[in-house]
């Protein structure tokens, strides 16, 4: 099987762009390495032993431009066992 010459190009252009692009390799226009981006914050709640969740769950007819759809809705609470 032979690879054309387009093909062959085409690809390796794909290869150094994807490098380029690597926050390892990434350089500002002076030349600086860019920052790299953090994984958002994660926030962990955790009562005491005697808490838990409760949730209640129902569907709502919301009325919109392309027609009623039913959506879901939850609301949850910090309860006692």
């Amino acid at each position: 099987m032979q690879i054309s010459k387009a093909a062959y190009l085409t690809g390796l252009i794909g290869l150094v762009g994807l490098l380029a692009s690597s926050p390892v390799l990434a350089q500002d226009a002076q030349g600086q390495p860019k920052a790299q981006r953090r994984a958002p914050l994660r926030v962990e709640v955790a009562p005491y032993a005697r808490f838990y969740r409760q949730c209640t769950d129902w569907y709502v007819i919301e009325h919109r431009a392309t027609g009623d759809t039913v959506v879901p809705r939850m609301r949850c609470w910090w309860a006692l066992r």
